[in-house]
């Protein structure tokens, strides 16, 4: 069964836990949270994110659309542009929630250098065995 662990990084966001139990949700039940837009692989191993709807508007235009794929924010609003990331090992069948990334997170210039530091810091060596984190209801 899959499971989803958080490491320290994601405790910093905002609001964590909620993100964490929606995720969980998601991942293992299929539930959709209102605000959790399209969900996809990111060019680095075993990164992917998800898009959030930071605002109200953009809740209720996610709302109304079915498929996951649909919602997405507008690189072009960059102000609304937020990301989920995390990391998945399928040896392990495990995620790892990482950050919350924005505004403008499909601002290569401004987060690229970032995403290549946590996948360095924190994804690698979480593959490879060498550090462990928990999920937060154990």
């Amino acid at each position: 069964m899959p499971s989803v662990k958080v490491s320290d990084l994601f405790k910093e966001s905002e609001g964590w836990y909620r993100y964490y139990a929606d995720f969980y949700n998601n991942k293992l039940f299929g539930d959709l949270p209102d605000d959790f837009g399209r969900d996809e692989g990111l060019d680095l191993d075993y990164l992917h994110h998800i898009h959030l709807a930071m605002t109200a508007k953009l809740v209720a235009r996610w709302k109304i659309k079915r498929r996951q794929f649909d919602r997405t924010t507008d690189p072009k609003d960059p102000a609304n542009d937020y990301w989920l990331v995390y990391a998945y090992d399928d040896l392990r069948d495990e995620y790892l929630l990482l950050t919350i990334l924005g505004p403008n997170a499909h601002s290569r210039p401004e987060w690229g250098a970032f995403l290549r530091t946590v996948a360095h810091d924190i994804v690698e060596p979480w593959i490879q065995g060498r550090v462990v984190y928990t999920d937060p209801d154990e």
